[in-house]
């Protein structure tokens, strides 16, 4: 019997679809008969902070899954569910998990960079992230950031993020002017903000109160403010002043 070239093409692809269907079957059962024998803990930490540990993570891994995952199969662990518990943590940016070669879950966490800690008046401290978000403290790990305090600190402290206000994205774009430049993050050490949002900085070295003003044309503010240490200072004698003001333009005041 002679097979016309369009059934001969039909019998192929059905030949091809019974393969494909076979290997996913393998590939599904193969996927769900592998077990968890052991969990990876991964923490990135290349800006050196420690407020997550391994403990945190397996902690969070092991919410609503009883004693321990160890010894399920992995196609019945939800990958993603557990990724998302992970990034609950206040200090986790992001997370990975998936399983390695050798059988094993593997979790990898990125931790959020702290860029400032808030002290307000009321007791209540919180840290500034890279990405804008308000993070509580750690019972853990003090990062060694600039310190913003004042009466304007009771209200920023209750934020979630920088994006609820737009004077908090105006002090967040403060801080990272300061951390940006080398000179600038060794000499300022703290930054006051009044109820009105009115900035006085004060230095590592000597007494002085640096009055910016509000977070306004920072550039320039700085631009005069590094004149007055570059050049003023250094002939006057670093406490022959006890205020410094840069808050209205082209001025430099000291008294």
């Amino acid at each position: 019997m002679i097979i016309g070239k369009k059934t001969y093409s039909v019998l192929i692809s059905l030949a091809v679809l019974a393969v494909l269907f076979v290997t996913i079957g393998f590939v599904e059962k193969r996927e769900v008969g592998y077990r968890i024998d052991d969990i990876s803990v991964e923490i990135e930490n290349r800006f050196e902070n420690f407020f997550v540990d391994e403990r945190d993570v397996l902690a969070l891994i092991m919410e609503n899954e009883g004693d321990s995952i160890l010894g399920d199969h992995f196609g019945r662990v939800n990958l993603k569910e557990i990724e998302q518990r992970i990034e609950s943590h206040s200090f986790v940016k992001d997370a990975e998990v998936y399983r390695d070669l050798k059988g094993h879950l593997v979790v990898k966490a990125y931790q959020s960079k702290p860029i400032a800690r808030l002290v307000a008046n009321n007791g209540k401290h919180a840290y500034i992230s890279e990405e804008g978000n308000v993070l509580p403290v750690s019972s853990k790990y003090t990062a060694r950031v600039v310190v913003l305090t004042g009466e304007y600190m009771n209200k920023m402290t209750k934020a979630e993020s920088i994006e609820e206000e737009e004077y908090y994205q105006a002090l967040y774009d403060l801080v990272n002017h300061v951390n940006a430049d080398r000179f600038w993050k060794m000499q300022i050490a703290e930054i006051n903000v009044d109820k009105k949002g009115k900035i006085v900085m004060y230095a590592q070295v000597g007494k002085q109160r640096l009055e910016l003003g509000r977070a306004e044309n920072i550039a320039d503010k700085f631009k005069r403010l590094k004149i007055f240490f570059k050049e003023i200072m250094p002939t006057k004698g670093w406490n022959a002043y006890d205020r410094v003001n840069v808050e209205f333009k082209d001025q430099i005041i000291c008294e």
